[in-house]
C-alpha cells in the first residue's frame, strides 16, 4: 500500500544569540516579541520561554466542527473559537517561533496562563496586553532561513518552508 503522506522535510540549524528582553506594562505582547527581534536583527529565532503576567489575552482553538482547509483565521471567524480574557493572569509558558510571514516579521505563540484559582486556559495566542512584566528569552537560529507561506488546499494555514543548511535525513541525506 502506497502512503499518500508527504515526506517530513528537516534541516539543521547553528545556534545563534540567545537575547533576553522586557516587556513593560501595557506592552503588547506579539509585537514586542517581533520589535526585538528587529532591533537585533533577527529573522528566525525560537521562543525559548516567555513568563510574566498579563491583563488581556486573544486564543484561538479549533472549534469541535472545524474542518481543514481553514479559510479564514482572524479574530472571531466562523472557523475557530476565539476567547477574550480580561483579568491579571500568570504567564505560565508561552512558546513558538519568529519568522517572516508576508514580508513581515510574525511571532508565532502558543500559551498557557492561570487565572485566579488556578484554572488554566490556553492556545494560539492572536494577542495580549503585559500586566506587570513580559520576561522573554529568544533565540536564534544561524546558517538557516525559515519562512512562512499560506498553503490553501489541505490546511489553509501558513506552513513553514525551510532554506538553507544541512539537509536532514528524511530528505535523502
Amino acid at each position: 500500500m502506497t502512503s499518500t503522506i508527504p515526506a517530513v522535510v528537516s534541516r539543521a540549524a547553528g545556534n545563534g544569540r540567545i537575547i533576553a528582553a522586557s516587556l513593560p506594562p501595557g506592552s503588547q505582547l506579539t509585537d514586542g516579541i517581533e520589535q526585538v527581534c528587529v532591533e537585533h536583527g533577527v529573522e528566525t529565532a525560537v521562543i525559548l520561554s516567555v513568563i510574566g503576567t498579563i491583563e488581556e489575552i486573544r486564543l484561538r482553538n479549533p472549534r469541535d466542527i472545524t474542518t481543514l482547509p481553514i479559510h479564514q483565521e482572524h479574530e472571531f471567524a466562523d472557523e475557530i473559537d476565539t476567547v477574550v480574557l480580561r483579568r491579571p493572569m500568570e504567564i505560565l509558558s508561552i512558546q513558538g517561533n519568529v519568522m517572516m510571514l508576508e514580508g513581515k516579521l510574525w511571532a508565532h505563540c502558543h500559551g498557557l496562563f492561570s487565572e485566579a484559582g488556578g484554572q488554566v486556559r490556553g492556545g494560539h495566542v492572536f494577542r495580549g496586553t503585559i500586566w506587570s512584566q513580559g520576561e522573554v528569552f529568544i533565540q536564534e537560529l544561524s546558517g538557516i532561513r525559515i519562512d512562512r507561506e499560506k498553503e490553501m488546499e489541505i490546511t489553509g494555514l501558513p506552513q513553514i518552508r525551510l532554506h538553507g543548511c544541512d539537509v536532514g535525513p528524511g530528505d535523502g541525506r
